[in-house]
């Protein structure tokens, strides 16, 4: 048995829990303003490789790139990053953690990652009108502790004016679509149905906490 959990979502519906005892990977997603990754999860996890993993998806209800919490009880950042912290030391089979999430959802990736000080950051067109500055100030405090990877269509001129600025700072490694290649504001999902997440997630790394 691979000692799998499902836990029931939590603080009204917005967080989301899969438990895999065997695995030492969790990969933290932000759903962006879309709600991408809500509705098809089954799909999602299959696609990008990552069925086998930890995982845990964050949904905002008030459209606030994580800024005001996930909930009437969690409804700060001080308070969302407690939650963060507190969830982590209760997964004592985890030691290795990963963010992702796609435009709003890539800033909160960003953000909660590099305070965090996960391993890596995965954000797909990361926006965040007028959060910029503050967000490279993040990524500043972080001082390359958390690589933080950005993909984004650079014909899409915010998108790029965005990633561009962020990959100035220490620790952001840009992944630009090639040329040929028109994703637009959509990079994820363009990426999901060629097939390649799967290759730019770390492989499967098993843990020996797994149940017997």
């Amino acid at each position: 048995m691979d000692g799998s959990e499902a836990k029931k979502p939590s603080h009204e519906g917005n967080i989301s829990s899969l438990v895999r005892k065997n695995c030492s990977q969790l990969f933290l997603v932000y759903a962006g303003l879309w709600r991408d990754f809500m509705p098809s999860a089954p799909d999602f996890l299959r696609q990008c490789g990552l069925g086998d993993r930890n995982m845990t998806i964050l949904r905002d209800p008030s459209n606030s790139f994580f800024e005001n919490g996930v909930s009437s009880e969690i409804n700060s950042v001080e308070a969302l990053l407690k939650w963060h912290y507190d969830f982590l030391t209760e997964q004592s089979h985890i030691n290795e953690v990963y963010s992702m999430g796609n435009s709003a959802g890539g800033y909160g990736a960003i953000l909660y990652g590099c305070m965090l000080g996960i391993d890596k950051v995965y954000a797909f067109s990361p926006s965040g009108p007028l959060r910029l500055e503050h967000l490279q100030g993040i990524i500043n405090h972080a001082d390359g502790r958390t690589e933080v990877n950005v993909f984004y269509d650079p014909k899409h001129r915010r998108d790029a004016f965005f990633a561009e600025a962020l990959g100035e700072c220490k620790g952001v490694i840009l992944h630009p679509s090639p040329e040929h290649i028109d994703d637009g504001h959509y990079v994820f999902m363009g990426m999901m149905e060629r097939g390649e997440l799967p290759n730019i997630f770390p492989p499967f790394k098993g843990s020996g906490d797994a149940a017997a």
